[in-house]
């Protein structure tokens, strides 16, 4: 959003510059007496500039505004008025042109109802303020699901977002949240690395413990809004920390258990794997044009950390020497195949180009 302005009457002028706080005399915020005032005078904007209209006391997820805005938002066609999700639809979210939006006709006006748990108004219930927080939290699940594998969307989600949810009502941060998963995952690690079956099987259920908590910090950043580059630099760091811990204690508990010689050698072969994968990451990831979003969705997914439950499996009927062969030479196929993947998506982005 580049502007924003408020229509209110000149009478509660000063009430509204104190409700702004540090929005107060931001340059991009306007206080208008009608919304017609944009089209002449001093303003006079374009009357087909995209617009979005809020209408009520509105609590939605700036996945859900971008994706109304990606699909209405146009500089031509009838104006799109989505009413919000509570009962008494209190408030609506309206997407078109400028113009169209300040003399909607509500003939021409395409009403919606949303399929999501947002937006919601605030009617001035007591209890709208609990049942906003909820639909909030709830909706968190639905802004990651393109990019989570299976299980994680349909089980560790449904699990997160109530986790992030009574969070956010402490003073825990979620670079905390980062950091005391990072301990829980090396511990994990660390039992993988024991001869002990018990130890084996209790560690493949606490980084299954792990793996939900995963989602937890990104979620509860959204949700207080503290949302930072360096937060999520620092989920990626510690993920790849654990990740690479977790393997290496999965091959010194096999060898530990076995006595076997040949996975001190596969730790190398593993690491080789691991090193294609990244290339092969990289290269996906660089992927641009139309459906580039969902390609790099599908790549997230299929390279989530679903292998947790296979994990807890093998680790109960004690076949995690299965695994560690399998990670040794799946990590190259994995590779060879995304590769192969990737350089056949350029080429059909190279042959749909215009001429």
């Amino acid at each position: 959003m580049k502007r924003i302005y408020i229509q209110a009457h000149h009478e509660s002028a000063d009430d509204l510059t104190h409700s702004l706080g540090r929005f107060s005399g931001d340059r991009r915020v306007s206080v208008v007496n009608s919304f017609e005032e944009l089209l002449r005078g001093p303003f006079g904007l374009d009357p087909s500039a995209p617009c979005v209209r809020l209408n009520g006391n509105l609590v939605l997820a700036t996945s859900h505004l971008t994706r109304l805005l990606a699909e209405n938002g146009s500089r031509s066609g009838p104006v799109v008025n989505t009413l919000s999700a509570d009962y008494e639809h209190g408030g609506a979210i309206s997407t078109g042109p400028l113009a169209e939006l300040i003399r909607a006709d509500r003939a021409r006006s395409i009403v919606m109802h949303t399929a999501s748990y947002l937006p919601f108004a605030l009617n001035g219930r007591v209890e709208d303020r609990d049942e906003a927080e909820v639909r909030l939290a709830r909706s968190l699940k639905h802004e990651t699901a393109n990019k989570d594998a299976i299980l994680a969307r349909y089980i560790d989600r449904n699990l997160s977002w109530r986790i992030s949810m009574r969070l956010a009502r402490t003073p825990i941060t979620p670079n905390q949240v980062t950091l005391a998963n990072t301990v829980v995952g090396l511990t994990a690690a660390w039992m993988f690395s024991t001869p002990s079956y018990w130890m084996h099987l209790l560690g493949a259920l606490l980084f299954l413990i792990s793996v939900t908590i995963d989602g937890v910090d990104g979620e509860l950043a959204r949700l207080t809004m503290t949302e930072t580059r360096f937060g999520g630099m620092l989920d990626v760091v510690t993920d790849n920390i654990v990740h690479a811990a977790l393997f290496a204690g999965i091959f010194v508990g096999c060898y530990r258990t076995s006595g076997s010689s040949a996975y001190v050698y596969l730790i190398p072969l593993v690491l080789g794997g691991f090193a294609l994968c990244a290339i092969a990451t990289y290269l996906a990831m660089q992927v641009t044009g139309e459906a580039a979003e969902e390609w790099l969705g599908k790549i997230d997914g299929i390279s989530g950390r679903d292998f947790a439950y296979l994990l807890v499996i093998l680790a109960l009927i004690n076949r995690l020497d299965w695994f560690a062969w399998g990670t040794a030479f799946g990590t190259y196929v994995f590779a060879l195949i995304l590769m192969w993947a990737t350089y056949r998506r350029w080429g059909k982005a190279r042959t749909d180009s215009p001429v």
